[in-house]
């Protein structure tokens, strides 16, 4: 059993670096079931499943989704789409629900068999989409609401299944972004915030001295100071939602 499932890993990493007829031919007649990387459909689902799957793989180390394979007896099948999809409509159907750094790493590829020598998948036809693995922008939440998929959610692979992640998961997730070093252009954003907000409390803290004497508060009463701290509160309130959306906060809880 252990080596069967050896050489479907090693089946599917051979297609995965090199996706071809030929190794796609080997996935699946020597495949027996599903696995983290690699999901199996008869048909093309709606696209927010499709979305779904997406952000898990995305999440989970990257992987694939091959059309046509069908379950039947508890065993997958290759019965191969009776019609194709076009790739622009599948990318501009799920462009809605997961951010543009995914579906930058996205590839739809055809694959016909006019002859094999493997029998059964002579005269069918099959897509695969393919999710390169891209830890620097981790993690992947789906930015849109649909009937399979939830607004906010972090999904990852769960066996052969697409799940929102435990907490567990979550760091894991998070550790490997952080793992790469990378520094992004909205982190560099976050700081500045977090510096004008700094900023900003301090022309508080300046103004709610109750060491200033009488001289200054008076001064500043009548230049208009108590317009200018209430200027100042309903900045700091702004640069505050500002920086939780930049945190991501509903998304990591």
């Amino acid at each position: 059993m252990n080596n069967m499932k050896k050489s479907i890993n090693e089946e599917f990493a051979r297609f995965f670096e090199n996706p071809s007829r030929e190794s796609l031919r080997e996935l699946l007649k020597n495949n027996r079931g599903e696995f983290p990387n690699c999901d199996f459909k008869e048909k093309w689902p709606d696209l927010d499943k499709i979305a779904r799957h997406l952000l898990g793989m995305g999440n989970s180390g990257g992987g694939c989704i091959i059309l046509g394979v069908a379950e039947e007896n508890n065993q997958l099948y290759p019965k191969g789409l009776d019609t194709t999809q076009d790739k622009s409509n599948i990318i501009n159907g799920v462009y809605k629900y997961i951010p543009q750094n995914l579906l930058d790493k996205i590839e739809i590829l055809d694959f016909s068999y006019n002859d094999s020598e493997y029998p059964t998948l002579i005269g069918k036809n099959f897509q695969v989409v393919l999710v390169e693995f891209d830890p620097e922008h981790l993690p992947f939440i789906a930015i849109a609401q649909g009937n399979n998929i939830k607004i906010n959610a972090i999904y990852t692979r769960r066996g052969p299944s697409t799940v929102k992640v435990n907490y567990e998961e979550l760091q894991g997730i998070i550790n490997r972004r952080i793992e790469t070093g990378y520094s992004s252009q909205h982190e560099m954003d976050l700081e500045t915030h977090i510096q004008q907000l700094k900023i900003l409390y301090r022309q508080i803290d300046e103004f709610n001295n109750p060491f200033r004497n009488l001289a200054d508060v008076l001064s500043s009463f009548q230049k208009g100071g108590m317009q200018y701290k209430y200027f100042i509160d309903n900045m700091i309130e702004k640069k505050k939602k500002i920086i939780e959306i930049e945190l991501d906060v509903d998304n990591l809880t």
